[in-house]
């Protein structure tokens, strides 16, 4: 596929997101979720919901729409999203899982983000956020604003 044919591809799907978030956002209107705005970067779509809430508040307001809670994958994608965050703080996908002792992301995903994260030394006190200048551990059930993020579904062949 030529870049010309995946320029308009992802045209295409963004058309289509907005298309559809149009019509959850006027649902959320009912639900008091609070879709504030979305965008797309590359081949990943994010809706930054815009009503406080605790680490498993912002996962379910994600599936909600069926975008989970963000995943970032590389150095790249967690600038690009500090240079989009305002004067806040907002959930991410990443937690402590108690059993195995260890940050996941969730679904068990892999980040080339994850070595530096070991090297910060969180105190394993549950949840990370994000913010303009940094990421962080704290308490999950802390009141902040939320990035859900999903990848275009697929390519066209």
């Amino acid at each position: 596929m030529g870049s010309m044919e995946l320029l308009e591809y992802i045209k295409r799907e963004q058309e289509r997101w907005d298309s559809e978030t149009k019509s959850v956002s006027d649902s959320s209107r009912d639900t008091g979720r609070g879709v504030k705005y979305w965008f797309c970067y590359g081949t990943k779509c994010y809706y930054f919901i815009m009503n406080k809430t605790t680490w498993s508040g912002c996962k379910a307001n994600c599936q909600h729409y069926s975008v989970p809670i963000v995943k970032i994958e590389d150095e790249d994608e967690l600038k690009f999203l500090q240079r989009h965050v305002i004067l806040e703080s907002y959930w991410i996908g990443l937690s402590y899982d108690k059993k195995k002792k260890e940050w996941a992301w969730i679904h068990n995903g892999q980040s080339k983000l994850d070595m530096k994260i070991k090297k910060m030394n969180f105190t394993s006190r549950g949840c990370v956020f994000l913010s303009k200048a940094r990421i962080e551990d704290t308490d999950c059930n802390t009141p902040y604003y939320c990035i859900c993020g999903k990848k275009l579904d697929k390519f066209p062949d």
